[in-house]
């Protein structure tokens, strides 16, 4: 028997038996659908995951601490090369290691209050640093750029925001802690807060408050904004609002310090730094990185950990979708067995005729076989356009569990190697289902049925 006339057959009765066919497609085309869209959303999710993290916790980059478990030298003598401390010197040594792209030693101060000169204040982080690798960071400027003149300063989006006259605060903070459930007062604290001011060329200056007598304030020598940075990519503006740093440069950062006598004035003397950031050419090199760095005994810290646990969470999520996918395909390949052994029944004549015309036992079951294997086929085909009408649900979806916080909104999108693979699934869950009738029909007793028709 050739195969052009096993497939006229197969399809004449499939196109013959409407009801038992539709029924077949259903489940199948269903399943075929929820294998493509598992896969899809998986690698979609995955894609888009990697993406945030990259934007959010910089996977390419290393923070590195001084390693306060290490003293400094043996008995009490201080080392040269001050073991556990973080000094200029052994950032030159990371900046030089193999695959590292750029390293931005930081020397940050306590939170400080910085004035303007119309009497507007806000609370910021001051963090010394070399303002220049700043864009090597992923930092972009809105306004301005780094400059090298003297008290120069470059603030954050969140920076320019709620400056407020401090009568003015002092007032509100008053009348909250008096009624902390007035919602007149609420909103005026969020509107006066979410109150942008233009930072761009004004003068302000640092006040600290002496911790051992609070009205003791120092006031620093006047500084200069030479740049304003824009929202960083991944923060929502919401969130950036709140993120208050004024970036300078280490020679002001010390500067500061003296004047202050603060906590890190010692260590500032001394030209010791609290952290540094090291951005490496690519991510599969930080863990390397990091062993070089911890052998100049620093310490290490990087997000690949959130990789490894966004990783699991995500398969997870996608074994699930594929066992949802899996059970729909037995349910379908179920009544793809009942189906075609009420066919073998209802065409038992018609075998036993092959059967005295000379068709043998692996003719009747291919015709079973590739009976079942179009009905996968067609299944699948359907499933494909069930996927791609479903996945619209799915992207409303998951943009408002997934995406609510990020600036980006997460797009499902079909990967293109999910449909071959879903129609295979279908066509092999059709061809397995008929396995067991396909057997069943070319065990039929030609005689008997002969005799009985």
């Amino acid at each position: 028997m050739r195969v052009l006339d096993v497939l006229r057959m197969a399809w004449g009765q499939i196109v013959r038996r409407k009801v038992v066919t539709l029924l077949c497609m259903i489940g199948l085309s269903i399943g075929c659908a929820a294998m493509i869209i598992a896969l899809s959303v998986g690698q979609s999710v995955q894609v888009y995951g990697e993406k945030t993290l990259n934007e959010n916790y910089k996977m390419d980059e290393i923070t590195v601490s001084p390693n306060e478990g290490i003293s400094s030298g043996s008995n009490g003598q201080t080392s040269t090369f001050e073991r556990g401390a973080l000094t200029a010197r052994k950032v030159d040594i990371i900046g030089s290691l193999p695959h590292v792209v750029a390293v931005a030693p930081m020397l940050k101060l306590d939170m400080l209050e910085m004035a303007t000169l119309d009497g507007k204040s806000s609370n910021v982080e001051v963090i010394g640093t070399e303002l220049g690798s700043l864009s090597r960071f992923g930092y972009r400027f809105d306004k301005g750029g780094a400059s090298g003149i003297s008290g120069a300063a470059i603030a954050n989006h969140g920076a320019t925001f709620g400056l407020v006259e401090a009568e003015v605060i002092r007032e509100l903070n008053n009348k909250l802690m008096e009624d902390s459930f007035n919602d007149e007062f609420l909103q005026q604290y969020m509107a006066l807060m979410s109150t942008q001011t233009e930072l761009f060329q004004a003068q302000f200056n640092l006040k600290y408050q002496d911790m051992n007598d609070s009205s003791k304030v120092k006031i620093s020598s006047p500084l200069r904004v030479t740049g304003v940075l824009k929202v960083p990519g991944g923060m929502s503006e919401n969130n950036a609002m709140y993120d208050k740093k004024i970036y300078v440069s280490l020679e002001t950062a010390r500067m500061l310090a003296e004047q202050f006598q603060s906590s890190q004035a010692q260590a500032a003397a001394a030209g010791r730094l609290n952290s540094a950031l090291v951005k490496v050419e690519d991510k599969k090199y930080v863990a390397q990185v990091q062993e070089q760095i911890k052998k100049l005994t620093l310490m290490t810290d990087s997000n690949l950990y959130q990789e490894q646990a966004m990783k699991e969470q995500l398969g997870m999520y996608q074994k699930a979708a594929m066992g949802i996918g899996i059970f729909v395909m037995l349910l379908a390949s179920l009544s793809i067995i009942v189906a075609m052994i009420m066919s073998t029944h209802q065409r038992r004549k018609q075998i036993g005729v092959m059967k005295v015309l000379g068709a043998n036992l692996w003719q009747i079951r291919q015709m079973f076989i590739t009976e079942a294997a179009v009905l996968g086929v067609m299944g699948g085909i359907v499933g494909v356009f069930i996927a791609y009408g479903a996945i619209q649900g799915v992207n409303g979806l998951l943009q408002g569990q997934i995406s609510m916080e990020a600036s980006t909104p997460l797009q499902v999108v079909i990967q293109t190697s999910a449909l071959p693979a879903g129609i295979a699934f279908a066509v092999l869950t059709g061809v397995l289902s008929g396995i067991y009738p396909a057997i069943s029909a070319s065990r039929t007793n030609a005689l008997q049925v002969i005799k009985s028709a």
